[in-house]
């Protein structure tokens, strides 16, 4: 009886260190976490619509939108949207034009797509860093390769852009340069992940809209 009440008395105070120390650490790492979800957040704005300030004005039925504004003037607009996706959670981080008419950008915050497959909605370093210092955000006959899929949101074929109507449909098999606005190339053995971006891309414009036209056009 004495050896079984110890043992109890054992796992309890066991139980209540480990359970202080799991509230601890969480505690500790909480913000930490907050702090590199929003760093994360805050550069893919600046990223995605360069050289303004991002005002939020939108936070409401997992729609976050923000106005990038410079000089007065509206240069575009952010959205971020979630929806599912082959495995699980797509968190997206989508540019507009100033007018909301086109997508111009675009950037995944978080994923849990198959490895070398629908990993592919994920822009390549290398990519990334030839967006930011181009002007136009064309890379040209790159946007053809399916495995290139992110490039597709930006610009292609001279400037063109993805409409940001909400109605984009997948298309499999045909390069983009063979597509109209309203089309999105499907990544190879990926099309639930590309099925899912467009997806959340078509949720979150129609929300933005939604919301614009319920507040009289402006926000």
């Amino acid at each position: 009886m004495k050896t079984t009440l110890h043992m109890l008395v054992t796992l309890v105070a066991v139980g209540m260190f480990s359970g202080g120390s799991l509230s601890l650490v969480n505690d500790w790492a909480d913000p930490l976490i907050q702090a590199n979800q929003a760093r994360a957040r805050d550069e893919a704005i600046g990223f995605l619509v360069p050289g303004g300030d991002a005002e939020q004005v939108v936070d409401r039925d997992g729609l976050v939108a923000w106005r990038i504004t410079a000089n007065g003037e509206v240069r575009g607009w952010v959205l971020r949207h979630a929806g599912i996706g082959f495995q699980d959670k797509i968190d997206l981080m989508i540019a507009l034009d100033p007018e909301r008419r086109h997508v111009c950008g675009l950037r995944v915050l978080a994923d849990s797509e198959t490895p070398g497959l629908g990993t592919w909605i994920r822009l390549r370093a290398e990519h990334e860093r030839a967006l930011a210092g181009s002007a136009d955000r064309d890379l040209g006959p790159e946007v053809d390769d399916s495995k290139n899929f992110p490039l597709q949101f930006f610009a292609w074929g001279g400037g063109r852009h993805l409409s940001a109507a909400g109605d984009l449909k997948v298309v499999k098999g045909r390069p983009r340069s063979d597509l109209g606005p309203g089309e999105v190339q499907a990544i190879t053995a990926a099309t639930i992940s590309s099925q899912a971006v467009v997806d959340i891309v078509n949720a979150a414009v129609l929300k933005l809209d939604a919301l614009l036209a319920a507040q009289g056009g402006t926000l």
